[in-house]
């Protein structure tokens, strides 16, 4: 099914013609994060950075006030485990809201907490989505280095392996390579180890991009859009020989999600190296940020347009979303011509727009 939860007209009303309301959204449940990544935005030398974390009760009035055509959320950070009620705010989402898949972002340091987190949130909703993107960036020595902190890259993999064992079609780890300035250089290396030696076969990547307290080095800007766009190709031509599978390739919405990858990547080369504006950004329509102390933006770029706090409507989301100030940053996004390589508000982009349908519907005469 598409859609079990939220009404499939209502949603495809939303996003085709209306887009009055969220159908993803991500959630920054915390700040707090045990590593300490170079190309990593948050600003962790100001204390007021772990200030105000919204509370289990403040998420369960949240969750009740989201909308009918929210289908996805993504918990992030800082660490999303580093909270130890991460289980139940997931449960609320899935309780109250209309959501059918629930993405994770994790630096995978805690495994038990993520596997109990897996087995728990299952059973209590089989029908629920399970993705689990595990980061990991570079060869072991270099990832912990990087990440600072010892012995990650074994609590990855080992985590990525029980996740796997645990043969759950709605439990789906998948493990991503951020390009950065670190590991352009050697990318193919780090590919060849991943797929080769550790049999990893969900395999993901991103691009870094300037934001909060990181930005690019220039001489490196040239090298990582080139590793990038070789690491695409590979994970394309590993898909092709079955050796990477990152979604049901024999489901409607797997081919779909296949064929919206590679769009998604040929637009992020392009915005990424000419600065080209290519199609109408649809974050603070279908698509928006929590942070982890409530307040909503509509993407993790636009720093200075914030849509409101979540307290001071008593976390009632849509009332923020329907006023006149979201209204006036929709139209901002629109006349500015608003363009950036966010992965997760293009997937939006893509889906929410007439240009790419035929491109996506083709993906089902053909897996990639």
């Amino acid at each position: 099914m598409i859609t079990y939860k939220a009404n499939f007209f209502d949603v495809a009303k939303n996003v085709y013609f209306k887009k009055n309301s969220p159908v993803s959204l991500i959630h920054f449940l915390t700040n707090r994060c045990n590593a300490r990544c170079s190309f990593c935005f948050i600003d962790f030398n100001n204390p007021n950075t772990f200030k105000g974390e919204l509370t289990i009760s403040e998420i369960e009035k949240l969750t009740k006030n989201l909308g009918n055509s929210l289908i996805n959320v993504n918990f992030t950070g800082g660490e999303p485990f580093a909270r130890k009620d991460i289980t139940d705010i997931a449960k609320l989402y899935i309780k109250n809201s209309t959501i059918q898949s629930l993405y994770i972002t994790t630096n995978a340091s805690l495994p038990e907490r993520i596997i109990n987190f897996a087995k728990e949130i299952n059973e209590y909703d089989k029908n629920i989505e399970l993705c689990f993107q595990i980061s990991i960036d570079d060869m072991p020595e270099k990832h912990n280095k990087v990440r600072k902190l010892d012995n990650l890259f074994e609590n990855c993999l080992f985590t990525y392996r029980e996740l796997k064992k645990l043969n759950k079609k709605n439990i789906n780890p998948v493990v991503s390579i951020t390009v950065t300035h670190e590991n352009c250089e050697n990318i193919e290396e780090i590919f060849h180890y991943f797929t080769d030696i550790c049999k990893i076969d969900s395999l993901k990547c991103c691009l870094v991009r300037d934001e909060g307290v990181y930005s690019r080095p220039k001489s490196k800007i040239d090298k990582i859009i080139k590793a990038y766009d070789l690491l695409t190709n590979k994970i394309l031509d590993y898909q092709k020989k079955n050796k990477i599978i990152n979604y049901n390739s024999n489901s409607i919405q797997g081919r779909i999600n296949n064929k919206k990858d590679r769009i998604s990547w040929n637009l992020v080369k392009r915005i990424y190296s000419n600065n080209e504006y290519i199609s109408p950004c649809h974050a603070s329509s279908l698509f928006g940020i929590i942070t982890a102390d409530g307040k909503l933006y509509p993407c993790e770029i636009l720093e200075d347009k914030m849509i409101g706090s979540l307290r001071d409507v008593n976390m009632d989301l849509m009332k923020l979303w329907n006023g006149q100030n979201n209204q006036d940053i929709k139209n901002h996004i629109l006349s500015t011509k608003c363009k950036c390589t966010y992965e997760c508000g293009l997937s939006f982009n893509i889906l929410g727009n007439w240009r790419y349908q035929l491109n996506l519907l083709s993906g089902l005469l053909s897996k990639y």
